[in-house]
């Protein structure tokens, strides 16, 4: 016990620089951390229902936030404006049933990633994506149908899965 005392109080006044008060067995420590102060930001959120048909175009909103640290994403739009600029990693998953789409992740009016399923004739199957990317603060991520294909068929959500768009910033 006695060696385990005299121990700490020697990393005490070696960690502070301190002298210790050797007469009553303590030592006063000023510790000063110097944290960097670092936002979460990310969001996961998925679609509720089923969608039958897009349009040329049409942004797909995913109605239902998992999560929304730093509230970048918007369900009502489907649309994460980005709050603080940085390298960010977008991931979409679409679920389709009797199928043919073509998906693209878009930033802005560029368009920074794509995918393609055709699940026909009763087929279902899922497709995704990744991006890794740098964005400014203020630009606008949002996962639509290609931009010249209509596509057809059902995109599926229901118990077996659901389509689902999420992002995160890199450190």
């Amino acid at each position: 016990m006695l060696v385990s005392s005299i121990f700490v109080m020697a990393i005490c006044c070696l960690a502070s620089g301190d002298e210790c008060s050797v007469d009553d067995g303590s030592c006063n420590v000023n510790i000063n951390f110097q944290r960097k102060q670092s936002e979460v930001i990310a969001f996961h959120a998925r679609m509720s229902t089923v969608v039958r048909s897009l349009a040329v175009r049409q942004t797909l909103i995913f109605d239902t936030n998992i999560s929304n640290h730093g509230d970048g994403y918007n369900k009502a739009t489907g649309i994460f404006t980005v709050p603080k600029s940085g390298t960010y990693v977008f991931v979409w998953v679409i679920r389709m049933h009797t199928a043919e789409h073509s998906i693209e992740l878009v930033i802005n009016d560029t368009v920074f990633g794509s995918t393609f399923l055709r699940a026909k004739n009763g087929d279902d199957g899922s497709v995704s994506n990744t991006v890794v990317v740098d964005v400014a603060r203020g630009d606008n991520v949002f996962v639509r149908n290609h931009g010249s294909l209509v596509g057809d068929g059902i995109i599926n959500n229901n118990q077996h899965g659901k389509s689902t768009f999420s992002g995160w910033r890199l450190g």
